[in-house]
Protein backbone atom coordinates (compact mmCIF):
# COMPACT_ATOMS: atom_id res chain seq x y z
CA UNK A 1 0.00 0.00 0.00
CA UNK A 2 2.79 2.64 0.80
CA UNK A 3 4.60 1.93 -3.10
CA UNK A 4 1.34 2.30 -4.33
CA UNK A 5 0.81 5.80 -2.52
CA UNK A 6 4.01 6.82 -3.64
CA UNK A 7 3.41 5.30 -6.95
CA UNK A 8 0.33 7.68 -6.97
CA UNK A 9 1.08 10.62 -5.66
CA UNK A 10 4.12 10.98 -8.21
CA UNK A 11 2.25 10.21 -11.02
CA UNK A 12 -0.10 13.47 -10.46
CA UNK A 13 2.10 15.50 -9.26
CA UNK A 14 3.86 16.31 -12.29
CA UNK A 15 2.83 20.12 -12.62
CA UNK A 16 3.38 23.16 -14.71
CA UNK A 17 5.41 25.15 -13.04
CA UNK A 18 5.39 28.98 -12.80
CA UNK A 19 9.02 29.87 -13.61
CA UNK A 20 10.23 32.12 -10.23
CA UNK A 21 7.80 31.28 -7.76
CA UNK A 22 9.01 29.48 -4.52
CA UNK A 23 7.22 26.50 -2.59
CA UNK A 24 7.35 24.71 0.65
CA UNK A 25 6.14 21.43 1.30
CA UNK A 26 4.20 20.89 4.42
CA UNK A 27 2.89 18.06 6.65
CA UNK A 28 0.79 18.88 8.82
CA UNK A 29 1.99 21.87 10.73
CA UNK A 30 5.63 21.56 9.41
CA UNK A 31 6.65 23.66 6.70
CA UNK A 32 9.78 22.88 5.27
CA UNK A 33 12.04 25.58 3.49
CA UNK A 34 11.01 26.94 0.14
CA UNK A 35 12.36 26.19 -3.04
CA UNK A 36 12.10 27.90 -6.28
CA UNK A 37 11.75 25.17 -9.02
CA UNK A 38 13.11 25.59 -12.92
CA UNK A 39 10.65 26.66 -15.30
CA UNK A 40 8.51 24.32 -17.02
CA UNK A 41 9.14 26.14 -20.41
CA UNK A 42 12.35 26.83 -20.93
CA UNK A 43 12.46 30.24 -22.59
CA UNK A 44 15.85 29.96 -23.92
CA UNK A 45 14.85 26.93 -26.50
CA UNK A 46 13.18 27.70 -29.35
CA UNK A 47 9.92 25.30 -30.70
CA UNK A 48 8.16 25.23 -33.97
CA UNK A 49 5.22 28.28 -34.06
CA UNK A 50 2.23 26.73 -36.07
CA UNK A 51 -1.82 26.16 -35.58
CA UNK A 52 -2.21 22.64 -35.44
CA UNK A 53 -4.07 20.76 -38.47
CA UNK A 54 -6.66 19.98 -35.97
CA UNK A 55 -7.21 23.48 -34.00
CA UNK A 56 -10.21 25.12 -34.18
CA UNK A 57 -10.49 27.85 -36.06
CA UNK A 58 -10.85 30.96 -33.55
CA UNK A 59 -10.39 34.79 -34.18
CA UNK A 60 -10.20 38.15 -32.08
CA UNK A 61 -13.67 37.88 -31.48
CA UNK A 62 -13.77 34.71 -29.55
CA UNK A 63 -12.75 34.53 -25.79
CA UNK A 64 -10.46 31.69 -24.06
CA UNK A 65 -11.20 30.81 -20.57
CA UNK A 66 -7.56 29.98 -19.35
CA UNK A 67 -7.37 27.44 -16.46
CA UNK A 68 -3.80 26.99 -15.34
CA UNK A 69 -1.99 23.60 -14.08
CA UNK A 70 -0.67 22.73 -11.05
CA UNK A 71 1.54 25.75 -9.79
CA UNK A 72 1.13 27.90 -12.64
CA UNK A 73 -1.06 30.59 -10.69
CA UNK A 74 -0.93 33.42 -12.86
CA UNK A 75 -0.97 31.32 -15.87
CA UNK A 76 2.33 32.45 -17.45
CA UNK A 77 2.99 28.66 -18.25
CA UNK A 78 -0.66 27.54 -19.78
CA UNK A 79 -0.40 31.16 -22.17
CA UNK A 80 3.17 29.85 -23.27
CA UNK A 81 1.96 26.45 -24.23
CA UNK A 82 -0.71 27.50 -26.06
CA UNK A 83 -1.12 31.16 -27.29
CA UNK A 84 2.54 30.92 -27.57
CA UNK A 85 3.24 28.09 -29.90
CA UNK A 86 -0.37 29.62 -32.31
CA UNK A 87 -3.06 27.11 -30.44
CA UNK A 88 -5.17 30.15 -30.35
CA UNK A 89 -4.12 31.27 -33.96
CA UNK A 90 -2.60 34.36 -35.47
CA UNK A 91 0.57 32.68 -36.68
CA UNK A 92 1.58 35.53 -39.48
CA UNK A 93 4.91 35.50 -41.13
CA UNK A 94 7.16 33.30 -42.89
CA UNK A 95 10.69 31.57 -42.12
CA UNK A 96 12.76 32.65 -39.21
CA UNK A 97 9.76 35.68 -39.11
CA UNK A 98 6.77 33.50 -37.69
CA UNK A 99 5.30 34.80 -34.88
CA UNK A 100 1.44 35.13 -33.34
CA UNK A 101 0.29 38.33 -33.98
CA UNK A 102 -2.46 38.80 -30.64
CA UNK A 103 -4.50 41.20 -32.23
CA UNK A 104 -5.84 38.32 -34.07
CA UNK A 105 -5.65 35.72 -31.45
CA UNK A 106 -9.58 35.15 -28.48
CA UNK A 107 -8.53 37.57 -25.24
CA UNK A 108 -7.48 35.58 -22.43
CA UNK A 109 -9.61 35.10 -19.22
CA UNK A 110 -7.19 33.29 -16.64
CA UNK A 111 -9.40 31.46 -13.85
CA UNK A 112 -7.96 32.03 -10.39
CA UNK A 113 -7.99 28.85 -8.23
CA UNK A 114 -5.89 27.45 -5.67
CA UNK A 115 -3.73 25.65 -8.45
CA UNK A 116 -2.83 22.93 -5.79
CA UNK A 117 -1.27 19.52 -4.75
CA UNK A 118 -1.90 17.55 -1.82
CA UNK A 119 -3.47 14.82 0.26
CA UNK A 120 -4.86 14.40 3.44
CA UNK A 121 -4.75 11.24 4.82
CA UNK A 122 -5.99 10.75 8.56
CA UNK A 123 -6.41 14.83 8.38
CA UNK A 124 -3.28 15.23 8.39
CA UNK A 125 -2.25 17.67 5.41
CA UNK A 126 0.40 17.12 3.26
CA UNK A 127 0.93 19.74 0.69
CA UNK A 128 3.67 19.31 -2.22
CA UNK A 129 2.49 22.39 -4.24
CA UNK A 130 0.11 25.28 -2.86
CA UNK A 131 -1.57 25.23 0.53
CA UNK A 132 -4.42 22.36 -0.36
CA UNK A 133 -5.23 19.16 -1.64
CA UNK A 134 -5.78 18.23 -5.35
CA UNK A 135 -9.27 17.27 -4.53
CA UNK A 136 -10.42 20.82 -3.26
CA UNK A 137 -8.52 22.39 -6.03
CA UNK A 138 -10.20 20.87 -8.44
CA UNK A 139 -13.35 21.79 -6.67
CA UNK A 140 -12.44 25.69 -6.49
CA UNK A 141 -11.21 25.80 -9.91
CA UNK A 142 -14.16 24.30 -11.37
CA UNK A 143 -16.73 26.40 -9.57
CA UNK A 144 -14.74 29.42 -10.26
CA UNK A 145 -14.01 28.26 -13.96
CA UNK A 146 -18.08 28.20 -14.68
CA UNK A 147 -18.46 31.66 -13.27
CA UNK A 148 -15.52 32.64 -14.99
CA UNK A 149 -17.50 31.44 -18.28
CA UNK A 150 -20.29 33.21 -18.00
CA UNK A 151 -19.16 36.07 -17.21
CA UNK A 152 -17.27 36.01 -20.23
CA UNK A 153 -20.21 35.19 -22.41
CA UNK A 154 -22.28 37.90 -21.01
CA UNK A 155 -19.85 40.37 -22.09
CA UNK A 156 -19.53 38.87 -25.54
CA UNK A 157 -22.60 36.85 -26.13
CA UNK A 158 -21.78 36.19 -29.75
CA UNK A 159 -18.15 34.67 -29.12
CA UNK A 160 -17.28 31.38 -28.81
CA UNK A 161 -16.12 30.57 -25.62
CA UNK A 162 -12.82 28.39 -25.33
CA UNK A 163 -12.34 26.44 -22.13
CA UNK A 164 -8.39 25.39 -21.77
CA UNK A 165 -6.78 23.56 -19.68
CA UNK A 166 -3.31 21.66 -18.87
CA UNK A 167 -2.63 18.70 -16.72
CA UNK A 168 -4.91 19.34 -13.12
CA UNK A 169 -6.48 21.75 -15.26
CA UNK A 170 -7.59 19.37 -17.95
CA UNK A 171 -9.81 17.95 -16.07
CA UNK A 172 -11.18 21.05 -14.23
CA UNK A 173 -11.71 22.40 -18.05
CA UNK A 174 -14.07 19.31 -18.55
CA UNK A 175 -15.46 19.95 -15.15
CA UNK A 176 -16.90 23.10 -16.21
CA UNK A 177 -17.81 21.89 -19.72
CA UNK A 178 -20.02 19.39 -17.69
CA UNK A 179 -21.75 22.01 -15.50
CA UNK A 180 -22.68 24.44 -18.80
CA UNK A 181 -24.13 21.36 -20.49
CA UNK A 182 -25.96 20.70 -17.17
CA UNK A 183 -27.23 23.76 -16.99
CA UNK A 184 -28.32 24.06 -20.75
CA UNK A 185 -30.38 20.50 -20.41
CA UNK A 186 -31.86 21.76 -17.31
CA UNK A 187 -33.36 25.11 -19.11
CA UNK A 188 -30.69 27.65 -17.15
CA UNK A 189 -27.88 27.69 -19.12
CA UNK A 190 -26.28 30.90 -20.71
CA UNK A 191 -24.01 29.41 -23.16
CA UNK A 192 -25.23 27.34 -26.13
CA UNK A 193 -23.47 23.94 -26.19
CA UNK A 194 -22.41 24.85 -29.80
CA UNK A 195 -20.69 28.36 -28.61
CA UNK A 196 -18.33 25.96 -26.32
CA UNK A 197 -15.47 23.81 -27.15
CA UNK A 198 -12.93 22.90 -24.91
CA UNK A 199 -9.27 22.39 -25.66
CA UNK A 200 -6.67 20.03 -23.15
CA UNK A 201 -3.97 18.84 -22.77
CA UNK A 202 -2.81 15.90 -20.46
CA UNK A 203 -6.08 14.89 -19.27
CA UNK A 204 -5.65 12.75 -16.44
CA UNK A 205 -8.53 10.97 -16.96
CA UNK A 206 -7.39 10.49 -21.08
CA UNK A 207 -9.22 7.64 -22.27
CA UNK A 208 -7.83 4.12 -20.64
CA UNK A 209 -4.43 5.80 -20.04
CA UNK A 210 -4.89 8.84 -18.34
CA UNK A 211 -3.93 8.16 -14.33
CA UNK A 212 -7.29 8.86 -13.18
CA UNK A 213 -8.21 5.50 -15.11
CA UNK A 214 -5.16 3.44 -13.56
CA UNK A 215 -4.80 4.49 -9.70
CA UNK A 216 -7.23 3.10 -7.48
CA UNK A 217 -9.23 5.83 -5.64
CA UNK A 218 -8.05 5.58 -2.16
CA UNK A 219 -6.39 8.57 -1.20
CA UNK A 220 -7.34 11.20 0.34
CA UNK A 221 -7.96 14.85 -1.05
CA UNK A 222 -6.27 12.93 -4.18
CA UNK A 223 -9.36 10.74 -5.58
CA UNK A 224 -9.36 8.76 -8.89
CA UNK A 225 -12.47 9.37 -11.06
CA UNK A 226 -12.08 6.58 -13.70
CA UNK A 227 -12.96 7.34 -17.58
CA UNK A 228 -15.00 9.85 -18.84
CA UNK A 229 -18.86 8.99 -20.91
CA UNK A 230 -18.05 11.54 -24.24
CA UNK A 231 -21.90 11.87 -24.35
CA UNK A 232 -21.69 13.68 -20.88
CA UNK A 233 -20.44 17.10 -22.57
CA UNK A 234 -23.84 16.85 -25.18
CA UNK A 235 -22.86 18.53 -28.21
CA UNK A 236 -20.09 20.83 -26.81
CA UNK A 237 -16.60 20.38 -29.18
CA UNK A 238 -14.07 18.79 -27.28
CA UNK A 239 -9.92 18.52 -28.17
CA UNK A 240 -8.25 16.02 -25.99
CA UNK A 241 -4.13 15.65 -27.07
CA UNK A 242 -1.63 13.72 -25.17
CA UNK A 243 2.20 12.92 -26.02
CA UNK A 244 2.93 9.49 -26.05
CA UNK A 245 5.04 8.37 -22.88
CA UNK A 246 3.45 11.27 -20.70
CA UNK A 247 2.86 10.09 -16.88
CA UNK A 248 -0.40 11.90 -16.47
CA UNK A 249 -2.13 10.50 -20.27
CA UNK A 250 -0.69 8.06 -21.05
CA UNK A 251 0.35 5.14 -18.29
CA UNK A 252 0.74 1.87 -18.88
CA UNK A 253 -1.57 -1.23 -17.39
CA UNK A 254 0.74 -2.09 -14.40
CA UNK A 255 -1.75 -5.53 -14.71
CA UNK A 256 -0.53 -6.22 -17.84
CA UNK A 257 3.03 -4.80 -18.76
CA UNK A 258 4.12 -3.88 -15.31
CA UNK A 259 7.66 -3.64 -16.40
CA UNK A 260 6.64 -1.03 -19.11
CA UNK A 261 4.89 0.85 -17.22
CA UNK A 262 7.02 2.22 -14.44
CA UNK A 263 9.87 2.11 -16.35
CA UNK A 264 8.30 4.98 -18.88
CA UNK A 265 7.17 6.97 -15.12
CA UNK A 266 10.23 8.52 -14.99
CA UNK A 267 10.50 10.11 -17.86
CA UNK A 268 6.94 10.30 -18.18
CA UNK A 269 7.24 12.73 -15.64
CA UNK A 270 9.48 14.60 -17.37
CA UNK A 271 7.95 15.00 -20.75
CA UNK A 272 4.71 16.24 -19.13
CA UNK A 273 6.72 19.10 -17.16
CA UNK A 274 8.99 20.09 -20.01
CA UNK A 275 8.04 18.60 -23.13
CA UNK A 276 4.52 18.47 -24.17
CA UNK A 277 4.57 22.29 -25.11
CA UNK A 278 6.81 21.22 -28.23
CA UNK A 279 3.90 19.75 -29.98
CA UNK A 280 4.32 21.11 -33.44
CA UNK A 281 7.67 19.32 -33.41
CA UNK A 282 6.07 15.80 -32.82
CA UNK A 283 4.28 13.57 -35.33
CA UNK A 284 0.62 12.47 -34.80
CA UNK A 285 0.72 9.16 -34.36
CA UNK A 286 -2.91 8.30 -33.33
CA UNK A 287 -6.43 10.62 -34.22
CA UNK A 288 -9.94 9.57 -33.66
CA UNK A 289 -13.44 10.63 -33.07
CA UNK A 290 -15.20 9.22 -30.40
CA UNK A 291 -18.81 11.24 -30.17
CA UNK A 292 -18.15 15.14 -29.82
CA UNK A 293 -14.59 14.39 -28.39
CA UNK A 294 -11.67 14.73 -30.85
CA UNK A 295 -8.42 12.95 -29.51
CA UNK A 296 -5.02 13.44 -30.72
CA UNK A 297 -2.14 11.71 -30.01
CA UNK A 298 1.90 12.71 -30.48
CA UNK A 299 4.95 10.67 -30.71
CA UNK A 300 8.40 12.18 -29.61
CA UNK A 301 10.20 9.51 -29.61
CA UNK A 302 10.77 7.18 -26.69
CA UNK A 303 10.15 8.88 -23.66
CA UNK A 304 14.14 8.36 -22.18
CA UNK A 305 15.71 9.58 -25.29
CA UNK A 306 13.41 12.41 -25.26
CA UNK A 307 14.37 13.40 -21.87
CA UNK A 308 17.97 12.50 -22.48
CA UNK A 309 18.48 14.90 -25.49
CA UNK A 310 16.80 17.75 -23.65
CA UNK A 311 19.04 16.98 -20.51
CA UNK A 312 21.82 17.66 -23.14
CA UNK A 313 22.63 13.85 -23.54
CA UNK A 314 22.88 13.17 -27.05
CA UNK A 315 21.58 10.25 -27.97
CA UNK A 316 20.73 8.79 -31.69
CA UNK A 317 17.30 8.62 -32.62
CA UNK A 318 17.99 4.48 -32.92
CA UNK A 319 18.11 4.70 -29.30
CA UNK A 320 14.82 5.00 -29.32
CA UNK A 321 13.91 2.56 -31.50
CA UNK A 322 15.72 -0.23 -29.82
CA UNK A 323 14.62 0.32 -26.65
CA UNK A 324 11.15 1.32 -27.71
CA UNK A 325 11.05 -2.73 -29.43
CA UNK A 326 12.09 -4.20 -26.28
CA UNK A 327 10.36 -2.40 -23.78
CA UNK A 328 7.37 -0.96 -26.08
CA UNK A 329 5.79 3.02 -24.70
CA UNK A 330 2.11 2.64 -23.89
CA UNK A 331 -0.26 4.19 -26.48
CA UNK A 332 -2.41 6.99 -25.06
CA UNK A 333 -5.95 5.84 -25.64
CA UNK A 334 -5.39 2.13 -25.78
CA UNK A 335 -7.42 -0.16 -24.12
CA UNK A 336 -5.11 -3.38 -22.35
CA UNK A 337 -5.91 -6.26 -23.48
CA UNK A 338 -4.14 -10.09 -23.40
CA UNK A 339 -3.01 -9.64 -26.70
CA UNK A 340 -0.21 -7.04 -24.70
CA UNK A 341 1.45 -9.43 -22.61
CA UNK A 342 4.89 -9.78 -23.10
CA UNK A 343 5.21 -13.50 -24.21
CA UNK A 344 6.07 -15.42 -26.80
CA UNK A 345 3.23 -16.03 -28.39
CA UNK A 346 1.85 -17.11 -32.00
CA UNK A 347 0.42 -14.32 -33.86
CA UNK A 348 -2.95 -16.57 -34.55
CA UNK A 349 -3.28 -16.83 -30.25
CA UNK A 350 -2.04 -13.17 -29.98
CA UNK A 351 -4.95 -12.10 -32.49
CA UNK A 352 -7.14 -14.07 -30.58
CA UNK A 353 -6.34 -12.80 -27.09
CA UNK A 354 -6.79 -9.56 -28.39
CA UNK A 355 -10.64 -9.63 -28.04
CA UNK A 356 -10.18 -10.04 -24.24
CA UNK A 357 -9.69 -6.63 -22.05
CA UNK A 358 -8.02 -6.14 -19.31
CA UNK A 359 -8.85 -3.57 -16.66
CA UNK A 360 -6.78 -1.47 -15.10
CA UNK A 361 -6.60 -1.44 -11.59
CA UNK A 362 -8.97 1.43 -11.01
CA UNK A 363 -11.53 -0.28 -13.57
CA UNK A 364 -11.05 -3.64 -10.88
CA UNK A 365 -11.45 -1.31 -7.82
CA UNK A 366 -14.64 -0.39 -8.93
CA UNK A 367 -16.14 -3.75 -10.67
CA UNK A 368 -15.14 -5.24 -6.79
CA UNK A 369 -17.15 -2.36 -5.17
CA UNK A 370 -20.23 -2.65 -7.87
CA UNK A 371 -19.84 -6.41 -6.53
CA UNK A 372 -20.06 -5.68 -2.96
CA UNK A 373 -22.49 -2.92 -2.94
CA UNK A 374 -19.78 -0.77 -1.97
CA UNK A 375 -18.70 3.34 -2.71
CA UNK A 376 -15.30 4.47 -4.59
CA UNK A 377 -14.85 7.89 -3.90
CA UNK A 378 -14.86 9.92 -6.35
CA UNK A 379 -14.95 13.98 -6.80
CA UNK A 380 -15.75 15.27 -10.47
CA UNK A 381 -19.29 16.69 -10.85
CA UNK A 382 -20.25 13.89 -13.39
CA UNK A 383 -19.38 11.05 -11.49
CA UNK A 384 -20.90 12.72 -8.14
CA UNK A 385 -23.99 12.96 -10.77
CA UNK A 386 -24.08 9.28 -11.14
CA UNK A 387 -22.99 8.36 -7.60
CA UNK A 388 -24.39 10.87 -5.36
CA UNK A 389 -23.44 8.86 -1.93
CA UNK A 390 -19.57 8.63 -3.06
CA UNK A 391 -19.52 12.01 -3.93
CA UNK A 392 -16.08 13.61 -2.11
CA UNK A 393 -17.24 17.35 -3.59
CA UNK A 394 -19.39 20.45 -3.69
CA UNK A 395 -20.44 21.68 -7.28
CA UNK A 396 -23.09 24.08 -5.92
CA UNK A 397 -22.76 27.66 -7.64
CA UNK A 398 -20.95 30.13 -5.55
CA UNK A 399 -23.56 33.43 -5.66
CA UNK A 400 -20.37 35.68 -5.00
CA UNK A 401 -18.84 33.81 -7.56
CA UNK A 402 -21.10 34.11 -9.91
CA UNK A 403 -22.04 37.73 -9.33
CA UNK A 404 -18.89 38.89 -9.47
CA UNK A 405 -17.02 36.60 -11.65
CA UNK A 406 -15.19 38.64 -14.82
CA UNK A 407 -13.75 38.22 -17.94
CA UNK A 408 -12.53 40.45 -21.12
CA UNK A 409 -14.79 42.58 -22.15
CA UNK A 410 -12.79 44.71 -24.99
CA UNK A 411 -14.04 47.53 -26.84
CA UNK A 412 -11.97 46.41 -29.88
CA UNK A 413 -7.90 46.23 -30.98
CA UNK A 414 -5.42 48.62 -29.46
CA UNK A 415 -5.28 51.53 -32.30
CA UNK A 416 -1.83 50.92 -32.38
CA UNK A 417 -0.07 47.28 -33.56
CA UNK A 418 0.74 45.25 -30.96
CA UNK A 419 1.69 42.55 -33.06
CA UNK A 420 3.99 40.31 -30.33
CA UNK A 421 7.19 38.69 -31.19
CA UNK A 422 7.29 35.06 -30.22
CA UNK A 423 10.37 33.14 -31.42
CA UNK A 424 10.53 30.87 -28.64
CA UNK A 425 7.97 28.53 -26.81
CA UNK A 426 7.75 31.94 -24.19
CA UNK A 427 4.97 34.16 -24.79
CA UNK A 428 6.10 37.60 -26.38
CA UNK A 429 3.94 39.49 -23.67
CA UNK A 430 3.63 43.13 -25.14
CA UNK A 431 1.71 45.61 -23.31
CA UNK A 432 -0.84 44.92 -25.57
CA UNK A 433 -1.45 41.74 -24.85
CA UNK A 434 -1.46 42.28 -20.94
CA UNK A 435 -4.16 44.10 -21.71
CA UNK A 436 -6.12 41.84 -23.32
CA UNK A 437 -5.63 38.95 -19.84
CA UNK A 438 -7.52 39.66 -17.25
CA UNK A 439 -7.39 37.27 -14.60
CA UNK A 440 -10.35 36.43 -11.82
CA UNK A 441 -8.56 36.89 -8.31
CA UNK A 442 -10.41 34.65 -5.71
CA UNK A 443 -10.93 35.12 -1.79
CA UNK A 444 -8.75 32.31 -0.21
CA UNK A 445 -11.05 31.32 2.16
CA UNK A 446 -14.02 30.40 -0.05
CA UNK A 447 -12.17 30.47 -3.68
CA UNK A 448 -14.82 33.32 -4.61
CA UNK A 449 -14.23 35.35 -7.56
CA UNK A 450 -13.67 38.52 -6.40
CA UNK A 451 -14.14 42.04 -8.17
CA UNK A 452 -11.72 42.27 -11.62
CA UNK A 453 -9.05 43.87 -11.92
CA UNK A 454 -8.71 45.43 -15.12
CA UNK A 455 -5.61 46.42 -16.70
CA UNK A 456 -6.10 49.39 -19.48
CA UNK A 457 -4.48 49.01 -23.05
CA UNK A 458 -1.37 51.11 -23.38
CA UNK A 459 -1.48 53.97 -25.41
CA UNK A 460 1.04 52.46 -28.16
CA UNK A 461 2.67 49.04 -28.47
CA UNK A 462 5.07 49.16 -31.45
CA UNK A 463 5.84 46.10 -33.26
CA UNK A 464 8.99 44.75 -32.81
CA UNK A 465 11.61 44.88 -35.74
CA UNK A 466 13.02 41.41 -35.29
CA UNK A 467 11.86 38.31 -34.11
CA UNK A 468 14.26 38.00 -31.72
CA UNK A 469 13.36 35.80 -28.75
CA UNK A 470 12.33 37.98 -25.14
CA UNK A 471 13.86 37.67 -22.35
CA UNK A 472 11.36 38.10 -19.89
CA UNK A 473 7.22 36.49 -20.38
CA UNK A 474 5.40 38.95 -18.61
CA UNK A 475 2.92 37.28 -16.49
CA UNK A 476 -1.22 38.13 -16.87
CA UNK A 477 -1.79 40.81 -14.25
CA UNK A 478 -3.92 39.04 -11.82
CA UNK A 479 -4.52 35.65 -10.35
CA UNK A 480 -2.66 35.29 -6.90
CA UNK A 481 -3.03 31.64 -5.77
CA UNK A 482 -5.10 31.60 -2.55
CA UNK A 483 -2.74 31.19 0.90
CA UNK A 484 -5.43 29.01 1.88
CA UNK A 485 -8.33 26.61 1.24
CA UNK A 486 -10.19 23.78 2.73
CA UNK A 487 -10.01 20.44 2.00
CA UNK A 488 -12.76 18.90 -0.03
CA UNK A 489 -13.12 16.32 -2.85
CA UNK A 490 -13.62 16.01 -6.60
CA UNK A 491 -16.16 13.37 -9.13
CA UNK A 492 -15.25 12.00 -11.84
CA UNK A 493 -17.64 9.18 -13.83
CA UNK A 494 -16.54 5.65 -15.11
CA UNK A 495 -18.08 5.19 -18.16
CA UNK A 496 -16.24 3.19 -21.09
CA UNK A 497 -15.08 5.29 -24.05
CA UNK A 498 -15.02 3.57 -27.32
CA UNK A 499 -11.58 4.09 -28.89
CA UNK A 500 -11.81 3.82 -33.08
CA UNK A 501 -9.00 3.38 -35.35
CA UNK A 502 -7.48 6.58 -36.83
CA UNK A 503 -4.49 7.02 -39.65
CA UNK A 504 -1.05 7.22 -37.98
CA UNK A 505 -0.20 10.85 -39.35
CA UNK A 506 3.36 12.76 -39.76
Amino acid sequence: MMVLTVVAVTMFWAPGVDPGVARALQIGPIVFPDVNPPATIDQARPTVIATPSWAPPLSAGDAVVLIPGTADYDGTDQTQRTLGIGLFGGVVGTGDDVRVDETQTPAISVVSYPAAFGIDPWGIPIYLAGSDTFTHSVQVGTVNGVAAAEAVHAGNPDATIVINGYSQSAPIAMNVAYLLHRKNTEGDGDIPDDQIVVIVGADSRFPHTGVENIVPSFLPGMYTNGDRDVDATGDIKVYSYCVRGDATCGVGNPLVNPISTFFYLIPGFYVHAFLEYRINEYSIAREWEDGNTHYIVYDGGNPWGMMLRDLGIAVPTEFDDVLGALIPVPMPGQQSTLADLRLPLPDDVRQRLSAYNVPTPRELQQLVADRLGIDVPVHDPDTCDISPSACRADYAPNPQATADAVGIIESGPPTTSSTATVATTEVAQSDSAASRIAATASDPATGAITAPTTVAAPTTAAAPTTAAAPTTAAAPTTAAAPTTAPDADDPVPDSGTQVASATAAG
